[in-house]
């Protein structure tokens, strides 16, 4: 039996227990069953519908959303993602570009999107108790499709398979035993980042409950008020979201929880230290993975009472999955320091990006055989345990609330609106432990940042929006005269610019 196939044997027997709630709205899994035939039967009556089809999906935070991806792979569909956020130009231009024939609006609103190509299936409120078979899976078919930026700036497209999917699910599994068909977890990523995965693919295999946060609410403050009102045992959040919540901290006291789980970006153990009261009884843990190596490849567990393993105050990204093999390729003229760029083979590594004529990946020979890796552009350490410890991009970028955001295409376009201008330098800013801000710097310009961050969302998600747009009169260099960025934010946080 493969992946898919656990799944609709898991909808099918765990019957009236409970497996979503999305705000006031309850399912339980015959009832979510019952939403994911609806939207099968809503797809598959489409007369250009076929198995191995891209179908997209409007994320918006419905249960019908959660069970369209469900559907989609039930009827062998490849499930693309697109943020209902987003500019119709961006989502268009991925529909266009996969040939996307059909979308999943669950929003009930009968507003169809402009998309010239393709047609809007709303699923809203649909469902059938007509069970219908599972389509047959090869392992190395794709599941989904993922938009993640390149370090040339330019976006690409990480096709995970089946295969790929299938391992992470069972290292998760591996590393969490004692998880179980009682555990309540809290899911709260947007759903176009596959961090989310873990937040619904995990627990609906075993039986276990969904929460997740409504939309049209500030997130921190949505899952806060869940973490107090409803028995969850586990949360997977950014760092975040959870630096959000600091100066709320002491209103907060959760013994139930069990599990805190981290991931999407660098997580302060100091922000962690000051978590950890009051939640008593929750390890910690503190997951890694780029998109093209399925949603983690590494993890870091802390028990109760134990010493969080860090390094410059980043906690550890821990240690490789089952089917993850990782390789620290040494940095020019470095011999003997245990640090490098970080590469990850193995199952879970994608078998490369779609629509690129140039692919990623390293090869090293190991017993007479060629080994293939990706290179993730992270810098990591390693201790003597194999601990493996986060130390920064080997490139300009960066992770703000579990996105990757490539510094050099912000910087690109806000180039092109404001051309006469000086230089421009994009930065991820830490005002606070685990709290970043994108923020833009833009030598002699004093115009508005307001215009610009308009312009940008024409054509931008809104989360490759700058938060802040500061005009400065002359950069900083340094000793080799290139902009100096660190100056630049320490000027900021210092308030040296107004």
């Amino acid at each position: 039996m493969n992946l898919i196939e656990k799944y609709y044997a898991a909808f099918s027997s765990f019957g009236e227990k409970e497996a979503f709630c999305a705000g006031d709205e309850k399912y339980s899994y015959r009832e979510f069953l019952f939403l994911i035939n609806g939207s099968r039967r809503l797809l598959e009556s489409q007369n250009g519908f076929e198995p191995q089809m891209p179908v997209g999906v409007l994320c918006n935070e419905f249960a019908e959303t959660y069970a369209a991806v469900f559907a989609i792979w039930f009827s062998g569909g490849v499930f693309m993602p697109l943020n209902p956020e987003a500019p119709t130009a961006v989502n268009e231009e991925l529909i266009g570009k996969f040939g996307i024939k059909y979308v999943f609006q669950p929003d009930g609103s009968g507003n169809e999107r402009p998309f010239q190509s393709a047609q809007i299936l709303d699923n809203r409120k649909i469902s059938s108790k007509h069970n219908l078979p599972v389509h047959r899976w090869s392992e190395n078919r794709t599941l989904y499709v993922l938009n993640t930026s390149g370090s040339t700036g330019m976006p690409k497209n990480v096709a995970i398979s089946l295969k790929n999917l299938s391992a992470y699910v069972e290292g998760f599994l591996k590393k969490y035993p004692e998880l179980d068909s009682s555990d309540k977890f809290l899911q709260t990523y947007e759903l176009t980042a596959d961090a989310s995965f873990t937040g619904y693919l995990i627990p609906f295999l075993l039986g276990a409950e969904v929460y997740t946060i409504p939309g049209n609410t500030f997130k921190p403050f949505a899952a806060a008020k869940i973490l107090s009102e409803k028995p969850i045992t586990w949360v997977k959040a950014t760092p975040t979201l959870l630096a959000c919540l600091k100066p709320f901290f002491s209103s907060f006291h959760l013994p139930g929880l069990k599990h805190f789980h981290f991931g999407g970006e660098a997580l302060p153990a100091d922000l962690v230290e000051s978590w950890r009261p009051h939640i008593p009884n929750a390890e910690i843990s503190n997951g890694y993975g780029p998109t093209e190596t399925t949603v983690t490849a590494t993890i870091y567990k802390c028990l109760p009472g134990e010493k969080i393993k860090e390094k410059n105050n980043i906690v550890s990204i821990g240690l490789p999955f089952k089917h993850v093999q990782t390789y620290i390729s040494k940095m020019p003229g470095e011999r003997n320091d245990s640090s490098g760029e970080l590469w990850i083979g193995g199952q879970q590594m994608m078998n490369g990006y779609l629509e690129s004529e140039t692919q990623p990946f390293k090869f090293i020979e190991k017993g007479g055989q060629s080994v293939k890796y990706y290179p993730t552009g992270d810098l990591v350490a390693q201790d003597h345990e194999g601990y493996l410890y986060f130390l920064g991009r080997l490139d300009d970028q960066v992770k703000i609330n579990a996105y990757r955001i490539d510094l050099i295409e912000i910087e690109n376009a806000v180039r092109k609106i404001v051309p006469d201008s000086g230089n421009v330098a994009a930065v991820a800013v830490e005002k606070s432990p685990g709290l970043k801000q994108l923020v833009v710097f833009i030598e002699k310009y004093s115009g508005c940042g307001k215009e610009i961050q308009e312009e940008m969302a024409l054509s931008f998600q809104r989360y490759k929006i700058p938060e802040k747009i500061i005009g400065v009169l002359d950069f900083p260099v340094n000793r080799s005269g290139k902009t100096d960025k660190k100056k630049l934010v320490s000027m900021f946080l210092n308030k040296e610019l107004w």
